[in-house]
């Protein structure tokens, strides 16, 4: 496609950023304006409009499969027709300014939020719940597969002291109202889940040598890494349970030492 710049003195005169502009509208919206000929130069095979909507096809076909691969979980759970059709009205309202497609997904929760059908009523329907929670999540793995921290750390093992465990750099907890991880792992392994109920749950997702790691946890697990995540220290943490929930220091302990040889076989640790 040849852009046109001498077809008229206004088109001469249009500047590099009025035509950036047209294009994206012509990719984004197409149905907005008809001026190809203002721009583009017709062919003998093709019209000005022709070659635009050339463009238009395959741009759109690109943003569309860059979104299922972000949000696979999201796009089987609506199935492929329905979150298409999501996608593409959330592409009017949030098209792409990144110079990477990598960005394409990050105000997708946030769109879902915006659009949800029960939005302004009392009382909501618990289904958008976990479509923005999963879409939330989806995008978060991407982001954080690219994370910038220092990898090859040494791992601890069984043998290294407590005081000196660390959590691995690319370390994030999360709580759902839905086991959207659990979901997330049957979707990209293939088994082809059924929706779930509504089921709190509790993950953690890490990066240990450039691999991603998730792991389901038990709520107490999940408060004690917490607070471990916060305070960079074992036995703090203990003491905060014994003092604030009145865990029994030995049984603590025992649960400590079982957590701990599973978490270390699972990487949650390097030592300083």
């Amino acid at each position: 496609m040849e852009i046109k710049k001498d077809a008229s003195r206004e088109a001469t005169q249009k500047s590099f950023a009025q035509i950036q502009q047209w294009m994206q509208e012509q990719l984004l919206h197409p149905q907005f304006g008809s001026d190809y000929k203002d721009f583009v130069k017709s062919t003998s095979k093709l019209s000005a409009k022709q070659h635009v909507q050339i463009y238009q096809r395959s741009y759109i076909a690109r943003l569309r499969d860059c979104m299922i691969a972000q949000f696979p979980a999201l796009s089987h759970a609506l199935g492929k027709q329905l979150f298409l059709q999501f996608v593409d009205l959330y592409l009017l309202e949030y098209p792409s300014k990144s110079y990477t497609l990598a960005d394409l997904g990050q105000h997708f929760g946030k769109f879902l939020e915006e659009t949800r059908p029960d939005k302004n009523a009392e009382i909501k329907e618990s289904w958008p719940d976990f479509m923005i929670q999963l879409a939330e999540f989806e995008y978060d793995i991407n982001i954080i597969f690219d994370e910038k921290a220092q990898e090859n750390q040494p791992k601890a093992t069984i043998e290294t002291n407590e005081n000196d465990l660390q959590l691995v750099p690319v370390f994030h907890l999360y709580q759902h109202q839905f086991p959207i991880s659990a979901y997330y792992k049957e979707v990209v392994n293939n088994r082809n889940p059924e929706l779930p109920f509504e089921q709190e749950s509790y993950c953690v997702l890490l990066r240990q040598n450039y691999r991603l790691g998730l792991f389901e946890l038990f709520p107490i697990q999940y408060h004690f890494l917490m607070k471990f995540k916060e305070t960079n220290s074992i036995s703090k943490t203990k003491q905060f349970f014994i003092n604030k929930y009145n865990f029994d220091a030995n049984e603590l302990e025992s649960y400590w030492q079982q957590w701990k040889e599973k978490w270390l076989e699972e990487g949650f640790f390097i030592r300083e």
